[in-house]
């Protein structure tokens, strides 16, 4: 179990973190948690909270976050297929296996502790996926990999929070998840910063975000 000062001292690193990041830094990462946050329905977070198991709220927030993003970066590899950037195309159908790996490792946890999470995107989630599927190259390339590096960011300061929790599954799981991100993300600004020179600063497209 965490304590009340193991909380305030993750909290604090937490904030301490943000305030050192760049501006463009400091709203992705913003941007990432209002994103995980918003994709969690209010039904699923009342059976977690109430649910009979020996997880504090801090472990079982965990699961819910890791889940819910690892679902959505994998739908987010799957709609790459589209691009007609062929590195891109060959990329994201790489790190495919690395998130639905995460998944699937995050609901056994959950499932050993009795919470039963449901493989599904939010309606949220699914809206947003969908007006990204309208695009096409360049414009999809720099939505996906602008999302995808978005979730990278969160990712990190998720699994490296998880490593102050007591649970000993999440704590290995967590592990090989950052080891996992850190493997994808020189390339993915590589990606990127290719992708933004194909287009015009001028006229490139705000990103597409949950409404």
């Amino acid at each position: 179990m965490i304590t009340s000062n193991k909380v305030a001292i993750m909290g604090a690193a937490v904030l301490l973190s943000v305030a050192s990041c760049t501006p463009s830094q400091q709203k992705q990462r913003e941007d990432a948690g209002i994103t995980a946050d918003s994709t969690i329905d209010a039904t699923t977070k009342a059976k977690i909270s109430t649910a009979d198991i020996d997880m504090d709220g801090a472990e079982k927030s965990f699961i819910l976050a890791a889940h819910s993003q690892s679902l959505y970066v994998t739908e987010l590899t799957t709609i790459a297929a589209k691009s007609k950037h062929k590195q891109l195309q060959t990329f994201s159908k790489k790190i495919a296996a690395d998130y639905q790996k995460m998944s699937t490792d995050v609901e056994k946890i959950a499932k050993g502790k009795g919470i039963l999470l449901e493989r599904k995107l939010s309606d949220t989630q699914q809206k947003e996926l969908d007006a990204i599927k309208e695009l096409s190259s360049p414009t999809l390339d720099q939505q996906v990999l602008q999302k995808i590096q978005m979730f990278q960011a969160s990712f990190t300061t998720l699994f490296k929070e998880a490593q102050n929790l007591s649970n000993t599954d999440i704590q290995n799981f967590a592990k090989n998840g950052l080891s996992a991100i850190h493997g994808q993300q020189e390339e993915t600004t590589k990606l990127v910063n290719e992708s933004n020179e194909t287009g015009s600063q001028s006229t490139r497209p705000g990103e597409v975000s949950i409404k």
